[in-house]
Order: structure tokens, then sequence, then C-alpha cells
């Protein structure tokens, strides 16, 4: 099973419908995976090149399905990232 942060696993284990927008880093390309992701129902928002992940959207249930994927290493929540600006 990948890597999931027990917080991250239990908030999506309390709402299954909820909508999450995740990181799913994968074992290989992201190509090689795209189209078993969306067959899920899930939403590929970004293909990253520099690392082997993908950017997803779709139910919380649905994406700890997809942890249980020998191709998926980890997920970790898709948060906003902010840069420390010089004055």
């Amino acid at each position: 099973m990948a890597s999931i942060a027990p917080e991250l696993k239990s908030k999506l284990q309390r709402n299954p419908n909820a909508t999450v927008n995740l990181i799913v880093r994968l074992k290989d390309a992201p190509k090689t995976y795209l189209d078993k992701v969306v067959a899920r129902g899930l939403t590929v928002r970004h293909t990253y090149s520099l690392i082997s992940a993908i950017a997803i959207e779709g139910k919380a249930s649905e994406l700890l399905a997809l942890a249980k994927e020998k191709w998926v290493l980890s997920l970790e929540e898709d948060k906003t990232v902010h840069t420390m600006g010089s004055k």
C-alpha cells in the first residue's frame, strides 16, 4: 500500500464522498497510468515532469482505493505553496 500520512488517511475515511485534491507519486512515468486513473472516475489536474507524480481530484473513497495499487508510491494533500518575499 502507498505511503499516506495517518492524518490524511483518517480525513479521507471520515468523509468518503468528499471531493479531494491530492498529489500522487508514481512508480514510473505518469503517462503510464493516466488511463487507469481516469477509468476510476478521477480527474487528472496536472502531470509533473520533474517527478513521477500527478495532481488529481476525486472522491476520498476512490483515492483510498487508489492507494492500494502497486504503482502508487504515496498520496499527499495538494496544498497551496507560498514563497517568501524579500523586503
